[in-house]
């Protein structure tokens, strides 16, 4: 038993894991957090997304309510356990958290078990748990509801009051990110009034039409996120606390991995001033650079298209963007990856018809909810695509993980498919998922990967490895729901809508039956969501790992918070 400890009440809830937000389609997950795509750049010019005080994310979108459950397994869910986004030159994200007085330099990846409770020796020495938790590319999201119970010594905390440490036989600062969220008019998101008047739960970004959290403190509806790999050991209740930070302000986190009761620890604080809560540390650099200049200045949220060369750079990958819907480029530099350009498209159409694309839907009306970065993660959120003005997609982009959320909001249609189309710089990957013996090559020679639709895929070579964990959700039952695959560069009779004319590796989803009104301006809406996870890996994973990445995605951390000391 750990020892009892004044005014600590305890409170059980769950990490929301990166890719699903903390709430449904009418209030979806995430936090308030305004940043700024700098308005008074000169036209032509890089508008960048600006820093968010004590980091930043993107809008998500469907996702699970509850705290403590992963996402609701739907009647169209692909068969698997429950499933659960910085123009500034970032620090190294391989570099330490900064040590705010004598710490000790073990990893936060330790791997030794749990020795003993939080407790002073009979010689003084504070002596606490030691840290077990392997979760090295998810994070930890709380929703400020989550910790209604701390009372951060009496203070009504602002986003960057609050900062956070880990302890190794001394404290270290690590990088804490404050996303704001409030209720958002997507009247006010396209600065057209009366033409969208609906409304939800979504990021904020005073950098967008969206605008800021009305309330600028740190409050329910908004995110704190953090990465699991950054916990520590435990702290016992004698142990000085930090420089810096307001006296009885303390909460102690306890992370447990339930697939291997792994544990680490995180205390979080509110700072008296002088305290950076990104503890000098900057895991992602998100760039966006319309090419128009400025964004409410030139961005034409009634038509398209809308050119961007936007990056996201991290440790382990580099994506582009050409326009809101189009992304066209994407190179693995996890370990000794190769690094070329594995993409040639992440695609969206009608099945078997190139009427609609991710081309159509950015030389239409659309506009960004949110377009921001943090210490930990940047947010991507757009809508607009064709006469489905309210369809929403999401990206949250960790330094080793992504996060796309896709929320379908347009009348009837008669299904739709959303696959990855890689280029010829991907040939000889192996494309594999857990339907797969030994999997397929990709080398544009027509191949048959086993039937069915997967909860995994693979691809991987001396390019890097990428798993795809995919998963939809939805309120009425999904006609036609299966799996589309094509590796062959002569596709005569498959037209290439987009991008080049070959399909190298084309896998996804495709849903050939019909899918039902998901706009909620329109009378018996439905709700619709597309989830995928995206790991970005060094050559070399294999099925096993790929599994893992899977079970990670499905299985969030739990965290179990307390009044410390």
């Amino acid at each position: 038993m750990r020892p009892s400890r004044p005014y600590s009440p305890r409170w059980l809830l769950s990490a929301c894991v990166a890719m699903t937000a903390c709430s449904g389609d009418d209030g979806a997950s995430g936090s308030d957090s305004a940043s700024t795509t700098s308005d008074d750049a000169t036209a032509g010019s890089a508008s960048s997304a600006t820093d968010t005080t004590a980091g930043a994310t993107a809008g998500a979108t469907s996702s699970p309510t509850s705290a403590t459950s992963s996402p609701t397994s739907s009647p169209t869910s692909s068969p698997t356990s429950s499933p659960t986004d910085a123009t500034s030159s970032p620090t190294d994200a391989t570099s330490s958290p900064t040590t705010t007085d004598a710490a000790t330099d073990a990893t936060t990846d330790a791997t030794t078990t749990l020795t003993t409770d939080g407790a002073t020796s009979d010689t003084g020495e504070c002596v606490g748990a030691t840290a077990s938790l392997t979760r090295p590319a998810d994070p930890i999201v709380l929703r400020g509801a989550d910790l209604s119970d701390a009372d951060w010594g009496g203070l009504a905390p602002q986003p960057g009051d609050i900062v956070a440490f880990r302890y190794e036989g001394g404290w270290q600062q690590i990088p804490v990110q404050i996303d704001e969220r409030d209720t958002v008019s997507f009247s006010d998101v396209y600065n057209v009034q009366n033409n969208f008047d609906w409304a939800r739960e979504d990021y904020t970004d005073a950098g967008t039409f969206t605008g800021p959290d009305a309330d600028p403190t740190f409050d329910d509806n908004d995110e704190l996120v953090l990465m699991a790999r950054d916990a520590g050991d435990e702290a016992c209740a004698a142990a000085p606390a930090p420089d810096g930070v307001t006296p009885g302000s303390g909460v102690e986190l306890r992370v447990t991995d339930p697939l291997d009761q792994g544990e680490g620890f995180v205390y979080l604080f509110v700072q008296e001033g002088g305290l950076d809560p990104a503890a000098g540390a900057a895991y992602v650099t998100y760039s966006f650079n319309l090419l128009s200049g400025a964004y409410k200045a030139t961005y034409d949220t009634l038509d398209g298209p809308n050119p961007e060369n936007t990056t996201i750079e991290t440790d382990a990958y580099t994506r582009r963007f050409a326009d809101r819907w189009i992304t066209d480029a994407l190179h693995i530099t996890a370990g000794d990856a190769s690094g070329v350009d594995i993409l040639d498209r992440h695609k969206a159409q009608f099945p078997g018809t190139c009427v609609r694309s991710e081309d159509t839907f950015s030389n239409a009306e659309g506009a960004f909810v949110v377009n921001r970065v943090g210490p930990i993660r940047a947010l991507r959120s757009y809508v607009g695509a064709n006469s489905g003005p309210l369809t929403q997609r999401t990206h949250l982009f960790y330094d080793r993980r992504e996060d796309v959320i896709t929320d379908l909001r347009v009348h009837g249609i008669p299904g739709i498919m959303d696959f990855y189309d890689y280029g010829p710089m991907a040939a000889g990957m192996t494309y594999t998922s857990e339907l797969e013996g030994g999997g397929e090559t990709i080398d544009g020679a027509p191949d048959t990967p086993a039937a069915g639709l997967p909860t995994w895929e693979l691809v991987s070579g001396d390019q890097g490895s990428l798993t795809h964990v995919s998963w939809v959700e939805a309120s009425f039952n999904v006609a036609g729901l299966g799996h589309w695959y094509l590796d062959d560069t002569t596709p005569n009779g498959v037209a290439q809508c987009t991008g080049d004319t070959w399909a190298y590796g084309q896998h996804g989803l495709l849903i050939s039956g019909n899918i039902p009104n998901t706009d909620p301006l329109m009378q018996a809406a439905q709700t619709f969501a597309g989830h995928r996870v995206l790991y970005y890996d060094a050559p070399g994973l294999d099925d096993a790992g790929a599994s893992q990445r899977h079970d990670w995605v499905h299985t969030p951390p739990t965290v179990e918070a307390v009044a410390w000391p």
